[in-house]
Parts: C-alpha cells; sequence; structure tokens
C-alpha cells in the first residue's frame, strides 16, 4: 500500500479514537466501542491491502462504515481499495468518493496526488469529483469576512406564508422525544453495504405517534394524508423503537439517542427545521450528490435569485408538476419559500412544492452549507 494512503489509514486510528486502543474489541452498542472495534481492525485492513488481499480488506471496511457510516474516511478508504482491484469497480470506486466527498472529505492535495486513485484519473466523474471536494475545502477555509448580500426589497422579495386557513403550510412539530418516541422532523441518513448504496430521507414523527417515510411536500392534515410514501405508529418498548407500518411490517431496533437526535435501525437521524427567512435561501446550488429522492439523477444547478427568480440548468418542470432531466434546456421563472415548501413556477406548468430544509456546519460563515430539496442534497456555493 502506498505510503500517502497509509496516511489516512494511520490518521484515523490514532485522530478518531485515541481513547480506545486499550479497549477490547467487543459488541458495538455505543459510540465509544464502535470506534474503539475500528480501530482494531484498522490494522488487519492496513495488512490486507499490502499483501494485495483486498476481498479482506473490502470487508474489513466495510465493517467500519457499518458501523460509523457517515464518517467520510471510511468511504475514501473503500474507493482506495476498489481503485486499486480495477476493471468493474472502477464505477464502485467513484461512487464512493463521490460519497466520502459529500460527507465533507476536503483534503484535495491528498485527493490529486493518491496513487491509489490512479485508476480513476482518465474518468471524466474524477475531474468533477475534484471540483467538488475543492468547494468543501473552501466552505471550511471561508474567512468570516463573506459578505452576505442584502435582504431584497419588500417589492420584489420572496416571502414565507403563514398558515392558511387550511393550515397547507403548518410548520412541523420541534424535535423532541416523548414516552421515549421521537417527535419532529429528521433527516434520516443509513448506508448499506452490501450493495454500497446510501439513502437519505426526511422522516416525520408526528405528536400522535404517527411515522411519515420519505415525506415530500409539508405538515398539513392535508399533506399527510395524501403522503404517498411508508407510513407507520411508533411505540416505544424499553430501550427499543417500534414501528408497525401500514402495509403490515414491523421494524425493531434499539434506540440510541445524540443530543436532539439519534441513531436506529441502522440509520443516522439528524434534528432539522425550516429555514428562518427567504433571504437565507436565496443563493445557487449544485445537486450533484449522491441521494434517494426524486431528483437523484439530476446533476443540476439551481439559482435562487433574491429578486424571486430562479433559472434551474438542465431541469425542465413539465406540465405533469414533476421534473425532467434535459441537458439542453434550462427552467426559468418564480420561486417562494412557504413554510417548509420551496415553490417553483414556470411559465405554462403547475408549480413544483416540494420541502426544501437547510443543512449548516456551523463552523463555516455559508450558511446554510447546503439544502435537502426534493429528496436530494444541494451544496450551497460560495
Amino acid at each position: 500500500m502506498p505510503t500517502s494512503s497509509r496516511f489516512l489509514f494511520r490518521f484515523l486510528a490514532v485522530a478518531l479514537l485515541p481513547f480506545a486502543a486499550v479497549q477490547p474489541l467487543r459488541a458495538q452498542n455505543d459510540p465509544a466501542s464502535r470506534r474503539a472495534a475500528i480501530e482494531a481492525i484498522y490494522p488487519l485492513m492496513i495488512q490486507a491491502l499490502e499483501t494485495k488481499n483486498y476481498g479482506r480488506a473490502r470487508n474489513i471496511c466495510e465493517q467500519a462504515i457499518a458501523w460509523e457510516p457517515q464518517h467520510p474516511l471510511h468511504h475514501y478508504n473503500l474507493a482506495c481499495i476498489e481503485a486499486q482491484v480495477g476493471g468493474t469497480r472502477l464505477p464502485i470506486a467513484l461512487g464512493e468518493l463521490q460519497l466520502a466527498v459529500a460527507l465533507g472529505f476536503d483534503d484535495a492535495a491528498h485527493l490529486q496526488n493518491d496513487p491509489d486513485l490512479a485508476p480513476l484519473h482518465r474518468d471524466p466523474k474524477f475531474a468533477a469529483i475534484i471540483r467538488n471536494v475543492a468547494h468543501n475545502a473552501s466552505a471550511a477555509a471561508a474567512q468570516p469576512a463573506i459578505v452576505i448580500p442584502p435582504a431584497p426589497s419588500k417589492a420584489t422579495a420572496p416571502t414565507i406564508a403563514a398558515a392558511d386557513s387550511s393550515g397547507v403550510f403548518e410548520q412541523p412539530a420541534p424535535a423532541a422525544f416523548q414516552d421515549g418516541v421521537p417527535v419532529g422532523l429528521y433527516l434520516m441518513s443509513r448506508y448499506f453495504p452490501l450493495t454500497r448504496t446510501a439513502e437519505l430521507l426526511a422522516w416525520y414523527f408526528a405528536p400522535d405517534g404517527r411515522v411519515y417515510q420519505n415525506l415530500r411536500h409539508g405538515f398539513s392534515a392535508n399533506d399527510l394524508a395524501a403522503h404517498a410514501g411508508p407510513r407507520g405508529q411508533a411505540r416505544a418498548n424499553g430501550h427499543q423503537l417500534e414501528v408497525r407500518w401500514s402495509d403490515g411490517r414491523e421494524s425493531k431496533a434499539g434506540l440510541e439517542r445524540d443530543g436532539t437526535g439519534f441513531i436506529w435501525d441502522r440509520g443516522i437521524f439528524t434534528a432539522i427545521g425550516p429555514f428562518e427567512n427567504p433571504a437565507a435561501v436565496a443563493g445557487i446550488y449544485e445537486g450533484d450528490e449522491p441521494a434517494t429522492g426524486e431528483l437523484r439523477t439530476l446533476p443540476t444547478r439551481l439559482e435562487l435569485r433574491a429578486d424571486g427568480s430562479f433559472v434551474w440548468t438542465g431541469v425542465t418542470l413539465s406540465t405533469s408538476g414533476s421534473t425532467q432531466a434535459d441537458a439542453n434546456r434550462n427552467s426559468r421563472g418564480r420561486w417562494e419559500l412557504r413554510g417548509c415548501s420551496l415553490i417553483l413556477t414556470a411559465e405554462n406548468t403547475p408549480p413544483l412544492r416540494r420541502l426544501a430544509l437547510p443543512s449548516d456546519d456551523e463552523k463555516t460563515p455559508i450558511k446554510p452549507d447546503r439544502m435537502f430539496f426534493g429528496g436530494a442534497m444541494y451544496r450551497h456555493l460560495p
């Protein structure tokens, strides 16, 4: 294994888990023991790579991902493994690398000079990945002196509508726990090592115990009644959360609380709320990160202008109220934020209304860093 890539493995073990080396490998029931287990198996992965036992290295790395699905270095390391295998594994390597970047990997220099990734250099997607890493790095290094554009004038500014008489634009219940059951809106991320796929969905836990998975529009009685995704009823049973779905299925797993979020059924649930004002939404967004929503196949650029107009590059809005990828055409029209919904209205098409929620890293001055829209995570460009 080349020295440059080994650095990432060693950095992870030393910097992330300094306290865990003396702990034995045991059942992974909490973050500390999972991290201790990762430190125990990472040297075995390095040894497997040095002897070109890629199957063993892959299995170990996938176990680390199962324990810490949101840590970008695990996905980066799996990309290195698959790139070294080559052949039919190269697309998997690119996918893992894209996921690492989506999760925040920002070492552009290492990425460009890592010899383990040399088999990917000729693929056009690799150049796009480098650009995305550069964005992560620039966001992290951005200076507080970045000028935030002033709020647009009242005559042209988009608005946030209060709930109307039908409650169409109601806000979600605040994130909390009620009798051991979560309440509120959560962004759920989950990684499946066997299929190497990631899931990113909005879940809503209503105060009455009802659960709505992959929520698309809003939280009014009408929106929840029309919800087309999975729905069920949640209840606490000791340290377990149980959900009985409307199709008869049951999901049962231990729930581990983490601040206002929690881990359940291999998913990481992060509490998320609405934008505070329309001015915070305006900006330019790129949406080419892995996702599982309606817009997941659209590597597009969405410009939400402060005057209330928008340009969506590579996407057309159809008369059926949906979206279509079209590299040769753009959509133009007006946008407005109503509750938690971003509404895009183009000429001669019905409005497109989808959940739009901010996802922010407090360490950077870019507010927000990302926007979850239509099931995809969009990066907010500086």
